[in-house]
C-alpha cells in the first residue's frame, strides 16, 4: 500500500458540529414540529442549493414569500444562522493539529455556502489551517460529484492512494474510494484518530 501524506477533511459534523435543529427550537416546541417545517418549506433541499452558491437572501425571499406564515423562522436562518452550529469536534480538530504538527499536507473539501464559510472561519480558526480549502459554493460543485474531488487533487497533483478522505456521508465516501482514494466514514462512535492509524498515517 502506497504511504499516505494527504488527509482531506469534510466539515460540518466531522470538525464542527452542524444542526438546523439548534436554531429552529427557537421558533417551535417540539423536534416533531420542526419536522413538519422543514418538509413543508423544502428547506433543507433549499440548503442545498445555498451550498451550490444561492445567495441566502434570494432563497429565504423565496421561500418567505410561498410559505409568508414561516417567514419569522425562515429568515432566522439567515440572520442567525451561527446557531445551527454546535462547536468544535475536539477529538477530530486534535487530529487535525496532530497531522499539521507533524507536517502531513491537510486539505478540506465541504458542502458550504460561499457566503457562511468566512463566518464559520471567524468562528473557528483552525478552519484556515488547511492549505487547501475547496467550498462547493465558490467552485459551484457539490459533493459527492466526483468533480469537486477531481478539482482538489488535480490543482494538487494528489495520487489518490496517497490520500485519505473523511466525511460523514456515506454517499461521499462511495465517491472518494471510487475515485481510489482511503476514506473514513465517521458515525456515531468513530475513532478518527485510531481510523487513521489503521491506515498507517503518520503523525496521529
Amino acid at each position: 500500500m502506497a504511504a499516505i501524506d494527504t488527509v482531506i477533511f469534510d466539515v460540518g459534523n466531522v470538525l464542527i458540529r452542524w444542526d438546523m435543529y439548534a436554531l429552529f427550537r427557537d421558533y417551535f416546541e417540539t423536534d416533531a414540529a420542526i419536522a413538519a417545517f422543514l418538509e413543508e418549506t423544502g428547506l433543507p433541499a433549499e440548503n442545498i442549493e445555498f451550498d451550490r452558491g444561492k445567495p441566502f437572501a434570494v432563497g429565504v425571499a423565496e421561500l418567505s414569500a410561498r410559505f409568508p406564515h414561516h417567514a419569522r423562522a425562515l429568515h432566522a436562518f439567515d440572520t442567525r444562522w451561527t446557531n445551527c452550529l454546535g462547536g468544535a469536534i475536539d477529538g477530530t480538530v486534535a487530529v487535525l493539529r496532530d497531522l499539521q504538527r507533524a507536517g502531513v499536507t491537510t486539505h478540506a473539501i465541504t458542502n458550504f455556502s460561499a457566503e457562511k464559510f468566512p463566518v464559520a472561519c471567524r468562528l473557528f480558526p483552525f478552519l484556515l489551517t488547511f492549505e487547501e480549502t475547496i467550498v462547493s459554493g465558490s467552485v459551484k460543485l457539490l459533493k459527492p460529484d466526483p468533480a469537486i474531488f477531481k478539482l482538489l487533487l488535480d490543482r494538487r497533483n494528489i495520487a489518490p492512494a496517497s490520500a485519505v478522505f473523511i466525511d460523514d456521508s456515506a454517499a461521499n465516501i462511495v465517491t472518494a474510494r471510487a475515485l481510489g482514494l482511503h476514506a473514513v466514514h465517521v458515525t456515531a462512535g468513530t475513532d478518527v484518530r485510531a481510523s487513521l492509524q489503521a491506515l498507517g498515517v503518520r503523525g496521529v
